[in-house]
């Protein structure tokens, strides 16, 4: 009986490092398949394949830091905000276990503040404001961790310039806060966005939120100037906003001439 029980073992044992390669190949897999189908656009397809890595691997970071990402994008499109809060709410899940997992990793701080950013749009004006100081807070130690990192540079520039533009009613809301309304410029937007074009040249979202900044900032002639560089550049589309993001480009440029 005894050298039965020991053979088992000896058989189990054997037989770990087969399961364990199995299951790594199994993971690059998916993850070489969620990679092609990010390239072909298919964006729901891609986080189908990293919720099947992270099956296999809960602790897998591409898979944690990328699902928490499309939950944000896909979510957005969405008309319901029911529907978008709980595909922002599951964001932030994936990003939360992505910084238990991996704190000194840079990507889960910079989804954890796209997330929150989103879901900024969905809550009341005191909760926008408690929620901005969040997004600062993640989007800087993103940059700590990533400082070539144009997607967080994108951000922390939307952010600045969205910030330092408030409506009246938020910078009342703001004195009952604490923390009062987070410290933001127009000249660290127009900064911050333009260094995230120095590290994604091809960005046509980045380039759009440039535009919608000096819009914003009431700086009209470089809003125009601006759109029409956009629209000559003739930039390849590497995003399934980007078409959408090129006609709002087109509408803004009209409704300035």
């Amino acid at each position: 009986m005894k050298s039965y029980f020991l053979f088992s073992l000896l058989i189990l044992f054997s037989a770990l490092p087969v399961i364990a390669q199995t299951t790594s190949e199994a993971v690059d897999e998916l993850l070489l398949k969620a990679e092609m189908q990010m390239d072909e656009l298919d964006e729901s397809g891609a986080l189908e394949s990293y919720l099947e890595v992270l099956e296999i691997d809960p602790e897998n970071y591409e898979a944690l830091w990328n699902a928490s990402l499309l939950h944000s994008t896909i979510g957005f499109r969405f008309d319901s905000e029911n529907e978008q809060k709980a595909f922002f709410k599951r964001a932030m899940e994936y990003a939360d276990k992505g910084l238990k997992y991996h704190p000194e990793k840079g990507d889960p701080y910079y989804v954890m503040a796209v997330a929150k950013g989103r879901m900024a749009n969905l809550v009341r004006v005191r909760k926008r404001i408690e929620l901005g100081h969040e997004i600062e807070e993640y989007v800087v130690k993103a940059l700590d961790r990533m400082p070539e990192h144009a997607p967080s540079w994108h951000l922390y520039g939307v952010w600045q310039s969205e910030v330092a533009n408030v409506t009246r009613a938020e910078r009342m809301a703001a004195r009952f806060i604490s923390r009062g309304l987070p410290d933001a410029s127009d000249e660290k937007a127009e900064e911050y966005l333009k260094k995230a074009l120095e590290f994604d040249p091809e960005s046509i979202i980045t380039r759009l939120d440039l535009a919608r900044h000096f819009e914003r900032s009431g700086q009209n002639d470089r809003t125009k100037a601006l759109l029409e560089e956009l629209l000559e550049l003739d930039l390849p589309v590497k995003t399934k906003d980007d078409p959408d993001h090129l006609e709002d480009a087109h509408k803004m440029l009209s409704d300035l001439r």
